[in-house]
């Protein structure tokens, strides 16, 4: 059984900065890394970690995790089909992992990572009893 939850991020104004700063900056290495996937036609996640990681972590400054995540996003969209090069929008969505991002279900107090580091975001829940089975992945 899979089970959703909808958590919303109540961020002050610099931490919405740092947070649209990362869609961007996460969105624009997917961008780099299609090029490069359209490029050299290697369209596979594993293959493209070895083109790409350390060029990405050198250009880009992401943490690890989320290099793994664009590379992954990448992956995924040439997975539907590989006959026209993928461009990903400026805010477009993050996969967030249990790696970079965390609840402490206790507090209402996330810990998400971003370009300039981590940083602890209060959020609220609709059914908080339910935070104790969060797992997996959230998309923001």
């Amino acid at each position: 059984m899979k089970l959703t939850l909808q958590i919303k991020l109540l961020p002050t104004d610099t931490q919405a900065e740092m947070l649209k700063e990362t869609f961007s900056v996460f969105n624009e290495a997917c961008n780099a890394i299609s090029q490069i996937a359209w490029e050299r036609r290697i369209f596979k996640q594993f293959g493209l970690h070895k083109e790409v990681y350390y060029s990405i972590k050198e250009t880009y400054h992401l943490s690890s995790q989320l290099i793994v995540r664009a590379i992954g996003k990448v992956a995924d969209a040439y997975k539907l089909d590989i006959k026209k090069q993928r461009h990903f929008r400026e805010f477009g969505a993050i996969t967030y992992d249990s790696r970079v991002l965390s609840y402490n279900n206790g507090k209402y107090i996330c810990s998400i990572s971003l370009v300039d580091g981590r940083e602890k975001i209060v959020y609220t829940c609709y059914r908080p009893q339910l935070m104790q089975y969060a797992k997996g992945e959230a998309d923001l």
